[in-house]
């Protein structure tokens, strides 16, 4: 576990700045830090890692770090009025995953992290796919090699038709609680494929 420090450091792969750590973002459910704010970019925890004391580790370059989706997103709020924030910070430094209540207790939320998470949330039929604010459709099917890696996802656009796109695995670029992020623009998303059911078998 490691303790996260507002203000502290962020480096590169290569060792260079490339921030520093502006909010830290909370699944109030899970009870755990799922993504940090770096340059107003949501980075996910497993991103991340420590080299030293001083400052944390991130393996996106500045323009990899550009790509990641912006922290103003529609999946984020600020904290609710019952949280009682820790010692030393703010209010102003979390945000929360938006979910469905989970009591009005108090709650303290983390300021640790366990940086060894590959990943804290997941894609499933159903959950929405953003480009920027933009939503573009739908996660229809997940599509998988023979160990059980995501290969590609099968996009639902919006609309009567409905159109369906292979997704490549590799234009996401983060997921937050259920939503997919992604770095293409509508004109590339309508150059994808379209997906026929006879590819869920390959």
């Amino acid at each position: 576990m490691r303790n996260l420090r507002i203000g502290e450091e962020v480096v590169g792969p290569d060792g260079r700045r490339v921030g520093q750590l502006e909010r830290i973002v909370v699944d109030e459910r899970a009870h755990r830090v799922t993504h940090l704010v770096v340059e107003q970019r949501l980075v996910g925890i497993g991103h991340f890692r420590d080299p030293d004391r001083h400052r944390l580790s991130v393996d996106l370059d500045a323009e990899r770090l550009r790509r990641q989706p912006e922290a103003e997103s529609v999946d984020l709020e600020p904290p609710g009025e019952h949280w009682q924030v820790p010692h030393g910070y703010v209010a102003d430094d979390f945000l929360r995953i938006v979910t469905a209540l989970v009591g009005q207790g108090p709650y303290v939320p983390p300021v640790h992290a366990d940086l060894d998470l590959s990943a804290v949330h997941e894609i499933t039929p159903g959950s929405p796919v953003f480009s920027g604010r933009k939503h573009v459709g739908n996660v229809s099917q997940v599509l998988t090699d023979d160990e059980g890696d995501v290969t590609s996802l099968v996009l639902r656009r919006p609309g009567v038709r409905g159109v369906r796109h292979l997704l490549p695995a590799g234009a996401v670029t983060e997921v937050v609680g259920t939503t997919v992020h992604v770095d293409l623009d509508e004109p590339a998303i309508e150059r994808l494929p379209e997906f026929r059911e006879a590819e869920a078998g390959r």
